[in-house]
């Protein structure tokens, strides 16, 4: 039987490479009529609509099976990006240090329960994705560091063992 071919993983959504010609008529005249709809939106429909992609863009990430980490930081920055708010009133705002908030956008803290609940208020994302983007980070981490170690271990080789 023959694999079934998967055609996005994460193209549509920015994540990946696109699957799109980017430069076919059709393409370029859907990305035009967005373009007119989206200058029509009041301010806070853009941001909802804006919030809305970067969320998909993390679920999509949590779903994939990449290895390529990508820093909940990054995320943070897009949302702050979208409204437009300075990285220095946002550490103020959630009552952070500005020093630990660039370090966690840089990878360097991680987020904890009270930054997820915060984030999970201000931007409308479940905390527990912010979490989970952090623990897959540090399980991709892990298995690049340690791979063969943790390859040595498999049901099979435990049932020989324990047989």
């Amino acid at each position: 039987m023959a694999k079934d071919k998967i055609t996005n993983i994460g193209g549509i959504n920015g994540l990946g490479k696109g699957l799109i010609n980017t430069n076919a008529q059709d393409f370029k005249e859907l990305q035009s009529m967005i373009k007119k709809l989206s200058s029509s939106q009041e301010e806070e429909e853009r941001i909802n609509n804006e919030f809305l992609s970067i969320r998909f863009q993390m679920e999509s990430y949590l779903n994939s099976a990449t290895d390529k980490v990508i820093l909940a930081g990054e995320f943070i920055e897009k949302y702050l990006k979208v409204i437009d708010v300075k990285k220095k009133d946002f550490a103020q705002y959630i009552d952070y240090e500005e020093s630990n908030l660039s370090a966690l956008l840089k990878g360097r803290r991680k987020i904890n329960t009270d930054i997820a609940l915060k984030l999970g208020k201000i931007f409308k994302i479940n905390p527990t994705i912010w979490l989970h983007i952090e623990s897959k980070n540090e399980l991709i981490l892990e298995m690049q560091k340690k791979e063969e170690d943790y390859n040595k271990y498999s049901l099979q080789d435990l049932l020989r063992k324990a047989g």
